[in-house]
């Protein structure tokens, strides 16, 4: 398990949306099933397994988010998040966290790949809006996470193999298909800082909503 699990207690206040039936998954990795819980600071996922662990997000945290049709590059629908984990409570178990530093040696933090896996697939476009109101209602202005990479002189972000491997090929992220991507409009606005291409607007097709 890449993402340590800690105990988390249900949102009662300013509730959106409450998903039950909920696989998270790390990158590829299997979190369990759960409960998702979009409320107005945050997104809390805790899993169904005695304990009551899972995880909390807050708005200023997540970079992007996007829905996933596209079942090449991950076998089910889902929710895309990528989060900033310097900005997050996240924790990563040890060897996770080794390999992370041994692949940065600059002080950047990593993106965490965070995906939501709704058993009811009509979940997906509502627990979608819900985290987009979220991210409206909290404003991020100082995005320093890719600072380094808008100082570059083509404008360019520049991918590295495993950013590549982990997002497959077809339907992710890349100055590509950037416009093919429905996301929130600070999430927009972050990847247009990354890929340089500011002039361009989203539009949906079939495989992203």
């Amino acid at each position: 398990m890449a993402i340590i699990l800690k105990e988390v207690s249900a949102p009662t206040a300013g509730i959106k949306i409450t998903t039950p039936n909920v696989q998270a998954f790390h990158n590829s990795d299997s979190l369990g099933n759960g409960t998702l819980y979009v409320t107005g600071s945050e997104v809390t996922w805790i899993s169904s397994a005695p304990g009551s662990k899972g995880f909390s997000v807050t708005y200023p945290a997540i970079v992007l988010h996007a829905i996933s049709t596209d079942t090449t590059t991950f076998p089910s629908e889902h929710v895309f998040m990528m989060v900033d984990q310097r900005k997050s409570s996240l924790e990563l178990a040890a060897a996770e966290l080794e390999g992370e530093e041994s692949d940065n040696d600059d002080e950047e933090g990593p993106g965490l790949e965070i995906r939501f896996v709704p058993d009811d697939k009509e979940a997906l476009t509502p627990m979608y809006h819900e985290i987009l109101k979220g991210q409206e209602e909290n404003p991020e202005e100082d995005d320093m996470m890719f600072e380094d990479e808008e100082e570059q002189e083509d404008g360019e972000y520049e991918m590295e193999e495993g950013d590549e491997q982990a997002m497959g090929s077809g339907q992710w992220f890349t100055a590509d298909n950037i416009d093919q991507l429905q996301m929130s409009e600070e999430g927009l606005a972050n990847m247009q800082r990354i890929f340089g291409r500011g002039d361009q607007q989203p539009r949906q097709d079939d495989s992203m909503e």
